[in-house]
Order: structure tokens, then sequence, then C-alpha cells
């Protein structure tokens, strides 16, 4: 799989196409095959079993969250009625709220906005996973991305697994300590975890001043961020074009096909020519 490396402004430009491609995208089917080219991508990078545990955490929680939160609070109409939590005659909850229901159409629409996040989640993970903090800041100032901002956006990167281990290393010590954090006592629960904030949060302060210090002791200023160079190079490839191109050009004609059916839904323009891309257009994409 060393041969399906990609350059680092490459996988910027994959989520930036894609991330267009998923809001554009109306069809479960289409939007599906996106999501599908997402894990692939993930795929080839060889994940860990302890990325794939995460990865897979992640995408269930979003998945069940959209689908469960858009099938109460779906307020669009037409909607069916598939489950009645609480009726309209409930006391106090039932009157407040008129009902609360879930709607087949909500869960429909749960499943386009998941599989939308999902896509984008998973290629986020990818360029995490695959890219050191200083090959994507290099490859933000290779796309005329301000200073400033890149250097804002591999930092917030870079303090992702230092969350991550601060937060275990607290929640070793408090299960050390004999804290259990399910229990039946709801409130000391709650109390135990936001005592782990406090830990968890004092410690990235720390981390945080550190590198504040660090970065003005070695002369960062963002007006002169641009003008910075770097050691390390890198240069795309044919794949990485290739995969740019046929990305681009995806992302083209889903384009123009959706200005042409828009033209035709609003009556701006029809062509008996295109009945064919008509259908295309509202059934796939």
């Amino acid at each position: 799989m060393q041969c399906f490396k990609l350059e680092s402004r490459t996988k910027v430009l994959i989520m930036m196409i894609c991330g267009c491609l998923v809001i554009l995208l109306d069809s479960p089917s289409a939007l599906l095959v996106c999501f599908l080219a997402s894990i692939l991508l993930v795929a080839s990078s060889i994940p860990t079993l302890k990325q794939i545990r995460l990865l897979l955490i992640f995408l269930f929680f979003t998945t069940w969250g959209l689908i469960y939160s858009q099938g109460i609070f779906y307020n669009a109409f037409p909607r069916t009625v598939l489950l009645t939590l609480v009726p309209a005659d409930f006391p106090l909850i039932g009157e407040w709220t008129g009902g609360i229901q879930i709607y087949r159409e909500g869960l429909y629409h749960g499943i386009i906005q998941s599989l939308r996040f999902n896509t984008t989640l998973t290629i986020g993970c990818y360029i995490v996973w695959t890219t050191q903090p200083r090959d994507l800041l290099l490859a933000l100032s290779q796309l005329r991305v301000p200073g400033a901002l890149a250097f804002m956006v591999t930092t917030a990167l870079h303090f992702i697994p230092v969350i991550a281990s601060e937060a275990v290393a607290v929640i070793r010590s408090q299960r050390l300590r004999g804290f259990r954090y399910l229990r039946f006592n709801l409130f000391a629960s709650v109390r135990g975890v936001i005592n782990s904030f406090r830990p968890i949060l004092a410690g990235n302060i720390r981390h945080a001043t550190n590198l504040g210090e660090s970065v003005e002791s070695r002369g960062f200023s963002p007006e002169t961020a641009t003008q910075r160079t770097s050691l390390h190079t890198s240069q795309m490839r044919r794949l990485d074009y290739s995969l740019l191109a046929l990305l681009s050009f995806c992302l083209i004609c889903v384009v123009g096909l959706k200005v042409l059916y828009f033209c035709y839904a609003n009556g701006f323009y029809y062509g008996s020519w295109l009945r064919g891309i008509y259908t295309f257009t509202r059934e796939m994409l």
C-alpha cells in the first residue's frame, strides 16, 4: 500500500471536494457511494485495530444520534408517525410538546444527513492518522492558506491526541482510586465526570502555555508566516493528479446536472432532449 500514499495537498483537496459533493448530493445511493469511497481511502492506509475501533465508535454515535434526533424533531410535511413515545394527552410533557413521535420521513432524512457527516468524518480521520502536523502545515502553506490559519489548524489537530492521552490518564487514575463512572447514583456519576474535566482542562492549559512560549521563542508571527521556508518538501505524483482530476470532473458534472435540473424545476429552461438527464439527476443525484 506504500504506492497508494497520497501527498498532503491531495488529502486536503480531497476533503474539500468531497465536502462539496456531499452537500450537493441528495440521493442516499450517491451518498452511500461517497461514504464507501471514504472507507476505502481509510482502508488503503492499513489502519491499526485501535484506529478501526475508534472510527467505528465515531460512526456509531454520529449515525445513531442523527437518525434518532431527526426522527423525533423532523418538522417538514408530509410526515408519517411510526411510533409515539409520549402521547399528546400525557401530563406535563405531552401538554408542553404536543406529543413526541418518531416520523418515517425524519428517519430517512437522518440517514441522508448521517451519510454526509460520516463521509467527511472518515476522510478527516484518514488525514489525521496519515499526515504529520509539519506535512499538513506545509500543504496548507502551499495551498496559499494564511499562515496563522494554517498554524491554528495543525495545532488543533496536534492537540487531539494530547487531549486523548490526558483523558486516559485521568480515567485510569480515578479507577485506581476506586471510582466507577457507571453507578446507580446518577449524581455521584455526574460529579465524578465533572471532576475529571478539571485535571484534563488544567493539563491542556499547561500544554497550550508551553506551546505558546515555544512559538514565541522561535519568532513566529502571523505577518511573516507566509514568508517562512521549510526544510521538508513534497511533490505531487501522477496518482495525486489523476485522483484529483477524477474528483474534480465528478464535482463539475454534479454541479452542471444540478444546475440543469434547477432550471427545469423552476421553469427557467426545459429541453425535451434533456429528459433523460432530468430523470437521472432526480433519481440518482
